[in-house]
C-alpha cells in the first residue's frame, strides 16, 4: 500500500490500513502523526470521531510519546470553527489519559479553560452558530464521565448562567441530559451549598420542561424540507393529492418550485409530464425542484428524459436514472456512478449518489454488485460502507479477506458483523 493509498484508507476508516501498519509500522508513521492533529471522520455527528480507530494505529508502536505530543500540540492550536476537530482530539487524548498519561489530561483541561474563558468574555448574545460554545459543550461531554469532573463543570456553567444572562439551558442541553443525569444525586447535594450548581440544575430542568411542552404542540404550518419529510412519513393519499393539486395549479414560478418541493422525498401521484416540463425550465429553483422530485418517480417517460439529459448534468440526473433502473442500464450505470469523483472534502454529489444506489433495494431494484464493491472500497462514510457490506452479505458476495479486514474497521457495527459472519462460517466448516 502506497502512502497515498494508506492515507485515503485511514480517512475511510478501513481495517486494511490497520493491517498495513501492523505489517510495516515505520512506513506509515508520518501519516499517523498527521492524523493526530487533523479530523479523520467524514461525518463525526453520525459515525463518531474515529478516535478509537486512530488509537489502534498508534498502539502498533512501542513508543506512543511522539503521537501524544502531536495530539497535544494539535488541540492547543485547534480553533473553534465548527469542524469537529476539537471533539476528535479530545476523544483521542482521552485514550492516552486512560493509559495513564497525565500530560494528556493537562492538555484537555487547558483547552477547557481556554474555551470557558471565551464564553465568559462574550458581551452580547451570540448570533447564529457559536462554535466556541459547541466545542466547549462537546469537550464537557468527553470529560464529564470522569469521576468528579461533572461537579466542576456544573459549577462553571452555573456561574456562566448567573454572570451572562443570555446563556441558558438550551446551550448545554445534551450535556445535561447525558452527563449530569448520571450523577444527579451528587449534584443536588452540592447545589445546597453552591449557588452556581443550583443555577445549573435550575436551567437544565427548565429546558427539559420546555422540551416536553414543545413536543405536545401541533405543528400547523410546514414548509420546505420539513414539509417533504412530514409528507413522506405521515401524510395519507388524500393529503398527498391535495399537495399535488396545489403544485399543478400554481403558475408563479418561485411558488411553483416551493410547492413541488413537497415531493422531494415522496413519489408524485399521477402523470409526471408537468414535472418533466418543469425540469426543462429556465428558472433554476423550479428546475432543481423538478429533478429532485423526478428522483422519486418510476415511469417510462421519466427514464427516457433522464437518459436524454445524463450527459448534460450527470450528478443531477443520475438519481433519476437510478430510480428508473432496468437491467439493460447496468453497464451505463456502473460507468456513470464510477465517474462521480469521491472526495473527502466534498460532502454532496458522491455521497448522495452512493446513497441512491444503496437505497435501490427499497424499491425492489437490485444494484449491480460491482457498485456495491465500489461503494465499499471508496466511500468515506462508515454508515454507507456498513450498508454496502450488509447488502453484499445478503447476496453472498463477501470473501474471507473482506471480513477479516472488517475486524479492524473504524465502525464497531462493521467489526461486530464481520466477527459474527466469520464465526458462523467457522462453525459451518466444523
Amino acid at each position: 500500500m502506497t502512502q497515498k493509498q494508506f492515507k485515503q484508507s485511514l480517512l475511510r476508516g478501513q481495517g486494511r490500513c490497520v493491517k498495513a501498519v501492523q505489517a510495516d509500522p515505520e512506513k506509515y508513521r508520518d501519516t499517523i502523526l498527521w492524523a493526530c492533529s487533523h479530523r479523520v471522520a467524514f461525518d463525526p455527528q453520525c459515525e463518531g470521531s474515529r478516535a478509537w480507530f486512530v488509537y489502534q494505529l498508534i498502539g502498533c508502536y512501542a513508543d506512543k510519546k511522539p503521537f501524544l505530543d502531536a495530539a497535544i500540540a494539535g488541540i492547543q492550536k485547534a480553533k473553534s470553527n465548527g469542524g469537529w476537530v476539537i471533539l476528535y482530539l479530545a476523544e483521542l487524548l482521552t485514550h492516552f489519559v486512560i493509559d495513564g498519561e497525565t500530560a494528556a489530561e493537562d492538555a484537555l483541561w487547558g483547552k477547557y479553560e481556554e474555551l470557558y474563558a471565551a464564553l465568559l468574555k462574550k458581551k452580547q448574545p451570540p448570533k447564529g452558530i457559536f462554535p466556541e460554545r459547541d466545542d466547549f459543550a462537546m469537550l464537557c461531554q468527553v470529560i464529564g464521565d470522569w469521576r468528579g469532573t461533572m461537579v466542576k463543570i456544573a459549577e462553571d456553567i452555573g456561574r456562566l448562567y448567573l454572570e451572562k444572562e443570555f446563556y441558558n439551558g438550551d446551550d448545554f442541553d445534551w450535556l445535561f441530559a447525558i452527563c449530569a443525569k448520571r450523577c444527579m444525586g451528587m449534584l443536588k447535594k452540592r447545589a445546597e451549598k453552591s449557588e452556581n450548581i443550583a443555577a445549573y440544575l435550575k436551567a437544565g430542568f427548565e429546558t427539559e420542561e420546555s422540551w416536553k411542552k414543545e413536543s405536545l404542540k401541533v405543528e400547523r404550518t410546514r414548509t420546505g424540507r420539513s414539509l417533504a419529510i412530514w409528507l413522506k412519513r405521515q401524510a395519507d393519499e388524500e393529503t398527498e393529492r391535495a399537495y399535488a393539486k396545489a403544485y399543478l395549479e400554481q403558475t408563479e414560478l418561485d411558488a411553483r418550485a416551493e410547492a413541488l418541493g413537497a415531493f422531494a422525498l415522496r413519489a408524485f401521484p399521477g402523470d409526471p409530464t408537468p414535472i418533466i416540463e418543469d425540469a426543462k425550465s429556465e428558472h433554476l429553483k423550479l428546475r432543481e425542484a423538478a429533478w429532485e422530485a423526478l428522483g422519486n418517480v418510476r415511469h417510462p417517460l421519466v427514464r427516457q428524459v433522464a437518459i436524454e439529459h445524463l450527459r448534460e448534468d450527470v450528478e443531477t440526473v443520475l438519481p433519476v436514472l437510478i430510480m428508473n433502473y432496468q437491467k439493460d442500464d447496468e453497464e451505463m450505470l456502473i460507468e456513470l456512478v464510477k465517474s462521480v469523483k469521491v472526495d473527502f472534502a466534498c460532502t454532496t454529489a458522491w455521497h448522495s449518489v452512493h446513497g441512491d444506489v444503496l437505497n435501490m433495494k427499497d424499491y425492489g431494484l437490485k444494484a449491480p454488485k460491482e457498485l456495491l464493491y465500489h461503494i465499499f472500497d471508496t466511500t468515506y462514510c462508515s454508515c454507507c460502507r456498513e450498508y454496502a457490506l450488509l447488502q453484499m452479505g445478503k447476496r453472498r458476495l463477501l470473501t474471507a479477506e473482506i471480513l477479516e479486514e472488517c475486524l479492524f474497521d473504524s465502525s464497531c457495527d462493521i467489526r461486530a458483523y464481520a466477527k459474527r459472519c466469520l464465526a458462523r462460517r467457522k462453525k459451518q466448516t466444523v
